[in-house]
């Protein structure tokens, strides 16, 4: 029956499951050409698959969200300034990785008082003066320095 269609399409289903199954390396290597060929109707399609899956169980979702958020602040905290420049229509970005890099650097410390604790991104040149948001133009500080430069 190889290379017969199933009328029932349950049944072709189930057929195709089985060759996945069976055919690991052969079915991946067809998915990964398919992705190349076709960017822009994977994206749409993962875009409807994460709305359906939102209108289907927002709590869960957001749920999750939070969870991966509290466990990963750096990449909370780059949206978060991510954010803001786009706001301020300031050019460049950076990543949670180049954060983590970024305050590696300093020695997990404050950039002007030199005390360790939880780290915020400051930008050296202000966004509000004409400042970029990339990696170069922010330093790693402290919640109490934060509030003694806004003073």
């Amino acid at each position: 029956m190889s290379g017969m269609a199933y009328k029932d399409p349950e049944r072709q289903r189930a057929y195709a499951r089985e060759w996945m199954h069976r055919n690991l390396d052969k079915a991946r290597e067809a998915m990964r050409r398919w992705r190349a060929r076709n960017p822009d109707l994977r994206r749409e399609r993962n875009r409807r698959y994460k709305r359906a899956a939102q209108l289907r169980n927002p709590a869960k979702l957001n749920a999750q969200k939070a969870a991966y958020h509290a466990a990963h602040p750096e990449y909370k905290r780059a949206k978060d300034h991510a954010y803001r420049a786009r706001r301020a229509a300031a050019a460049g970005s950076f990543t949670g990785a180049e954060w983590r890099e970024l305050v590696a650097r300093w020695g997990n410390v404050c950039a002007y008082r030199g005390e360790p604790g939880p780290l915020e991104p400051d930008h050296r040149l202000p966004l509000a003066r004409g400042g970029t948001n990339f990696i170069d133009n922010i330093l790693p500080v402290c919640v109490t320095a934060m509030r003694e430069n806004t003073t």
